[in-house]
């Protein structure tokens, strides 16, 4: 099989490629860095007509922190949708029978929920602090309906939670939150600063996924070759969530940091609570091992420890 990994020189496209590239598929990223940008329709049409992939990975897209999605609304929408756009144009144009895999941000669900059920994902408005962004994996999904009923387009639309691990960006304003923290901790404590500013109170909830289960989730997904078993989206959901509180708390200790916290109540929590129902995940993926959280947060500051000591 013949992969392409849309925004796979990115946080997610990376940690996917890692844990996808020993398999037998031919398997390869493409980013802006290889001239492939996916605002461009012409573009994306050349690549699609060139590589003529089976199966398309989308990890593309633009996107922040809390604070960035809010401060460039605009920006977000605008990218984000002729992104989407032009992606499905051209997969029906030049590659209709490409299977198609989108990671989508639980931002889309409504913002009033506290426990995130696929059956209730368009049962009420956005939360908005993640209006710009949720809005874009709506309109991925309802694209992706539209372009299935009259094309008959095949794809599988996998839900997920905060994703967090290595490769993401050293900038507190683009890094995902986990993975923000842990890059101000690590800094902190080479630099022996005595305390730390962090965004929020703290108390909002989260469910965490390591960037490279979701990986393992489409190896074993390709492996399944059962794809009607995917004909809706589904959470990569393990139901259960951390505060944001607490995963500072583990983060503090793995890294040995002595300093004090400033929690900054001046920028936005979003969302109290954001968990995962995983009863249609434990259906089709009933002996899946999501890594233990503490283990993935030792890993993530490897990472970044890495950076700091080059």
């Amino acid at each position: 099989m013949k992969i392409m990994i849309l925004g796979g020189h990115g946080f997610v496209g990376k940690n996917v490629l890692k844990i996808m590239k020993d398999s037998d598929s031919n398997i390869y990223a493409l980013s802006r860095r290889d001239g492939f940008d996916l605002t461009d329709f012409d573009s994306v049409k050349k690549y699609f007509s060139d590589h003529k992939p089976d199966c398309i990975i989308n990890c593309a897209a633009k996107v922040g922190s809390l604070n960035y999605v809010s401060e460039q609304a605009a920006e977000i929408i605008d990218i984000n949708t002729r992104m989407i756009l032009n992606l499905y144009k051209a997969l029906k144009e030049k590659i209709p029978e490409c299977l198609l895999i989108n990671p989508i941000a639980n931002c889309a669900f409504p913002g009033h929920l506290e426990k995130f059920s696929e059956d209730l994902l368009w049962f009420g408005p956005l939360h908005q602090s993640v209006l710009s962004y949720g809005a874009t994996k709506r309109i991925l999904l309802a694209a992706d309906k539209c372009y299935q009923m009259q094309y008959g387009l095949r794809s599988i639309n996998f839900l997920v939670p905060n994703m967090y691990g290595p490769y993401d960006s050293t900038d507190p304003n683009k890094a995902h939150a986990l993975n923000a923290l842990v890059n101000k901790v690590v800094k902190a404590k080479r630099e022996g600063r005595e305390s730390i500013d962090v965004w929020g109170s703290g108390v909002a909830i989260r469910e965490w996924l390591y960037a490279e289960d979701f990986g393992r989730v489409i190896i074993e997904t390709l492996e399944s070759g059962d794809y009607y078993l995917f004909s809706d989206p589904i959470n990569i959901g393990q139901n259960n969530g951390l505060n944001i509180r607490s995963i500072l708390d583990i983060i503090i200790k793995t890294v040995g940091y002595k300093g004090e916290i400033n929690w900054d109540r001046s920028m936005p929590d979003g969302a109290p609570i954001k968990v995962m129902d995983d009863i249609r995940f434990r259906k089709v993926f009933p002996g899946f091992e999501f890594t233990e959280l503490r283990i993935g947060v030792k890993k993530t500051i490897e990472y970044y420890v890495s950076l700091t000591s080059t």
